[in-house]
């Protein structure tokens, strides 16, 4: 598999924010419904991957 340019990447991008915020549901389950800091950052962690991995979308559509 060859990576082609921004979509490539930010289809990677996208995957690691579905991790994240697969180990923020795994989270969820073992804490009992409390909000802890570790589901914090992964949340936060997820939600910056799948902007960036839109961005590198958004780029690749309007500016290449």
């Amino acid at each position: 598999m060859q990576i082609q340019g921004p979509s490539s990447i930010g289809i990677v991008f996208v995957a690691i924010a579905v991790i994240f915020i697969a180990v923020a549901f795994r989270d969820y389950l073992t804490s009992e419904n409390k909000m802890t800091i570790a589901r914090k950052i992964w949340i936060r962690m997820a939600i910056i991957f799948a902007g960036v991995g839109i961005g590198l979308f958004l780029v690749q559509i309007f500016f290449l």
